[in-house]
C-alpha cells in the first residue's frame, strides 16, 4: 500500500513536469513568433522606399550630337524629409543625383530645387529640407558617333531619409531613363512639356 501511494505520487509529480514543460514549450514558440514577426516589421519597414520617382524625356528622339533634358519627380512619403544638396552639418548626407556619363553621354547641368528649411530634434541647426514633390532636371548631350538605337540613361538619387526625431542611413534610389536617338533626317519634337517649364535649367545648381 505504501509502496503503491509512492508510486501514485511519483506518476502525479511526472504528469505535472510533463504539462509544465508542454506550456514552456508554448510560451517560448509564441515569444519566437512574436520576435520573428517584429523583426520581419521592423526590417520590411527599414527596406521601404521613402522616395520614389518618375522619370521625363524631353524629345521623342534625339540626333547625335544634341542635347536634351531630362527630368525626375520625387515622391517623399508623408512624415519624412530628405536634406537638400547642400549642407553644413558634417554628420548628415546631402542629397545627390548622379548620372552614370561615358564616351558618348555628358551630362552639362543637373538642377535642383530650391530647398525648403525646418528644425528637428537630432541638429541644433536649421537644416535645408525636401518634403513632399520635388522636380529635379539634367541636361544631357550624346556624341556625333552614338549609335541610332533605343539607350537608357541610368542615374541614382543618393538620400537619407529623415523624419522629426531621428534620420536613417542613407539610400540610393536607382533610376533609368530610355531615349531613343534618330537619324538626322527624321524629325524629332519636344514632349512633356508641362514638366519640363517648371525646371530652371538657366538657374545654374551643379
Amino acid at each position: 500500500m505504501f509502496v503503491s501511494d509512492i508510486q501514485s505520487r511519483k506518476r502525479k509529480k511526472y504528469c505535472f513536469l510533463k504539462k509544465e514543460i508542454h506550456f514552456l514549450r508554448i510560451i517560448f514558440f509564441v515569444l519566437l513568433c512574436f520576435s520573428f514577426l517584429c523583426g520581419s516589421a521592423l526590417t520590411e519597414a527599414q527596406e521601404e522606399e521613402i522616395v520614389t520617382a518618375k522619370t521625363f524625356v524631353s524629345h521623342d528622339g534625339i540626333h547625335p550630337g544634341e542635347s536634351f533634358k531630362v527630368a525626375f519627380l520625387l515622391s517623399i512619403t508623408p512624415g519624412w524629409h530628405i536634406n537638400g544638396p547642400k549642407l553644413d552639418d558634417e554628420f548628415l548626407i546631402p542629397s545627390e543625383l548622379i548620372i552614370d556619363e561615358g564616351d558618348k553621354i555628358k551630362v552639362l547641368k543637373v538642377h535642383y530645387p530650391e530647398p525648403g528649411s525646418g528644425r528637428f530634434d537630432y541638429s541644433e541647426a536649421e537644416l535645408p529640407v525636401y518634403e513632399g514633390d520635388i522636380l529635379l532636371g539634367a541636361l544631357i548631350k550624346v556624341s556625333n558617333n552614338i549609335a541610332l538605337k533605343k539607350h537608357i540613361l541610368k542615374a541614382g538619387f543618393l538620400y537619407q531619409p529623415c523624419d522629426d526625431r531621428t534620420c536613417m542611413a542613407p539610400r540610393t534610389l536607382k533610376l533609368e531613363i530610355p531615349f531613343k536617338v534618330v537619324s538626322l533626317s527624321k524629325k524629332t519634337k519636344e514632349i512633356n512639356k508641362k514638366i519640363f517649364s517648371k525646371v530652371d535649367f538657366e538657374k545654374e545648381s551643379r
